[in-house]
């Protein structure tokens, strides 16, 4: 596809309106809340997840509409109403539909560089990880600190981490412990009692660091341990790259 992603007019009535400030806070947003509203809208063919997938498709529509996306926009209003009718068959289609579109909206958002312009040979599948983490600061951060370097997929509680982990596995999940309704311990729990998820390696993220964490969480099954803030960025990819599989 060749047009533009952004439809720039609609993009420039947006920053006469609400000037730089507000056009780079939701140029921000786009950029870490989408992938996961992609993803709820994935995996909302479930019926636990149906309500929050047409959600998610509302909110993208809107928010992509602000900022002039309006093919990414078209593909949301088409979900929506494919879940709002039961129509499924064809949303994991949308949804891979909306994942490129988003790619193309994000790079003339950011200013970044387009991989299909790229020669075949330098193309790379980037490693997944799902970051499953209530505060969408956490998110931000964590978003900058490794997008470059991984796809990532975002979940703010622990109902829609596990509906997607399951539906669609990483290759490694970093988890807050501290999470609303159901905590990070119960979310490994649960994904421990799924045969396919055994195996797969799961980080703790703790804001209340004590004595004797470490071990703790260790013995419940986490593969590792980090502390929020995280101020290195280095421990965090040593982290992940310590226990993801090589993309073969």
């Amino acid at each position: 596809m060749t047009d533009p992603a952004i439809d720039r007019e609609r993009f420039a009535r947006l920053e006469e309106w609400g000037g730089p400030t507000l056009v780079t806070q939701l140029v921000d947003l786009f950029v870490t809340q989408t992938p996961g509203r992609v993803a709820a809208i994935r995996h909302g063919s479930s019926a636990a997840g149906r309500d929050e997938g047409v959600r998610a498709a509302h909110s993208l529509r809107s928010t992509a509409l602000n900022l002039g996306a309006v093919r990414l926009a078209g593909l949301a209003e088409e979900a929506e109403n494919a879940l709002k009718t039961g129509d499924l068959p064809g949303l994991a289609a949308l949804a891979d539909a909306m994942d490129e579109e988003y790619g193309r909206a994000r790079r003339e958002l950011t200013g970044g560089p387009d991989p299909s312009a790229a020669p075949e040979k330098d193309r790379r599948v980037k490693p997944r990880i799902a970051v499953v983490e209530d505060n969408p600061d956490n998110r931000l951060l964590i978003q900058a600190l490794l997008g470059d370097r991984y796809d990532i997929s975002e979940y703010e509680n622990g109902k829609d981490a596990l509906e997607g982990i399951s539906a669609d596995p990483p290759d490694v999940v970093l988890l807050d412990i501290s999470l609303p309704e159901m905590d990070g311990t119960e979310v490994l729990a649960l994904l421990r009692q799924d045969m396919r998820l055994d195996g797969l390696p799961v980080v703790a993220l703790t804001a209340h660091a004590m004595a004797g964490d470490r071990e703790r969480f260790l013995g419940l099954g986490f593969n590792d341990y980090l502390t929020k803030p995280i101020v290195d960025e280095d421990a965090l990819i040593e982290a992940i790259e310590r226990w993801r599989q090589p993309t073969s």
